[in-house]
């Protein structure tokens, strides 16, 4: 069981306004290993995104809630080989709004070699649905580097401070203290109410979200990790019920805050 809570502070609008978001999110997580290398895992979870804009903004949606039930498998098919994949279905609504119009199919999955003790490299692809637009493809290089006994690259995870994986740099203090940072390319679309400004529309907010963590490890446990996070090249789209271009806004950067905590039972 995990979750987690980020706060977005205010970020100035284009033409005027500013708004900043509460972000939540939980998730458990249940599943059966065979061996350190091979296990398969299913996941539920869940959290919203409360969006604020000030008297002077646009005021665009208000409360996104999100959905996801989804599969993690990895397997360990030769010394040097090993393969993952996760699939999952997410949803992305406004508050009000039938989760199904929301819905999207989603997968990551890649394989790994293993060149050394320390450098793990393989192809990845990210396949993401999207709300009223095409499918879209990403390749991803998977690195597991351990550079020095205490600093790693990584193909890391996201849960609130993001919505999927990105490149983090780990500095491991101790066994119990790490501090690292991470970015990736961040796109959300979600499906909008009937009474808004763009009735049955989709909501779009992208942006590069750059940030720290300091996480604290009580073995086997679980941890807990302080977020500081750097939101850049922010925008704020919005599009019809058939997914037709309307407007976007473009934000200026802003800082956020937050923490995820992670439990074993």
């Amino acid at each position: 069981m995990r979750g987690g809570s980020v706060y977005n502070f205010d970020a100035d609008l284009e033409g005027g306004g500013s708004f900043y978001i509460n972000r939540f999110v939980a998730e458990a997580m249940f599943g059966r290993m065979w061996s350190y290398d091979s296990f398969l895992a299913v996941s539920i979870g869940g959290g919203q995104d409360d969006y604020h804009f000030s008297e002077k903004a646009f005021d665009p949606w208000n409360n996104i809630n999100n959905y996801r039930v989804g599969l993690y498998g990895q397997w360990k098919v030769s010394d040097k080989w090993s393969l993952f994949a996760a699939p999952s279905v997410r949803a992305y609504a406004e508050a009000a709004v039938d989760p199904l119009d929301g819905l999207t199919g989603n997968f990551f999955g890649g394989a790994s070699y293993t060149f050394s003790d320390r450098l793990s490299l393989g192809p990845a692809l990210a396949i993401t649905g999207q709300i009223a637009d095409d499918t879209r493809y990403y390749p991803v290089l998977l690195v597991n580097w351990k550079i020095s006994e205490s600093l790693s690259l990584d193909t890391g995870g996201g849960l609130a401070a993001t919505a999927g994986p990105g490149l983090a740099l780990v500095y491991e203090f101790s066994k119990h203290w790490k501090a690292g940072i991470t970015t990736r390319y961040e796109r959300k679309r979600f499906r909008l109410n009937h009474e808004g400004i763009a009735p049955n529309g989709v909501g779009e907010d992208r942006n590069i979200p750059i940030y720290g963590t300091l996480a604290y490890f009580f073995y086997p446990q679980g941890y807990i990790t302080a977020i500081f996070g750097y939101n850049a090249y922010g925008k704020l789209a919005l599009y019809d019920e058939q997914g037709r271009y309307l407007d976007e806004y473009e934000y200026d950067p802003s800082a956020s805050l937050g923490f995820v905590a992670s439990f074993r039972f």
